[in-house]
């Protein structure tokens, strides 16, 4: 069985906030968006229970991470803009390590 351990820095944090910019599919560590997370940052912030800030405020739970190419990503749902009853699948990029 395969465990993901805490550590040090992990000490008293319910969790990691994943930032997300208007009109961009960037993860971001600020809530600036001046700093783009790396694969490994956003990998481990997810592993622990991330959520994402959007720019209107509201905060989703991610549902899904994987890697193309050592470039990270992170799924969520959000609310279809033109149907009220349905939902769409969005991403957010990680940077590649550096």
């Amino acid at each position: 069985m395969d465990k993901i351990y805490q550590d040090a820095n992990d000490k008293n944090v319910a969790a990691v906030i994943i930032y997300k910019k208007s009109a961009q599919t960037k993860a971001y560590a600020d809530s600036a968006c001046t700093v783009q997370l790396t694969t490994a940052e956003l990998k481990d912030a997810f592993v622990k229970g991330a959520v994402i800030k959007l720019e209107d405020g509201a905060f989703v739970k991610p549902i899904k991470y994987d890697e193309t190419s050592s470039i990270g990503s992170v799924y969520y749902i959000k609310p279809n803009g033109t149907t009220a009853t349905s939902a769409d699948i969005a991403s957010l990029v990680a940077a590649a390590n550096p």
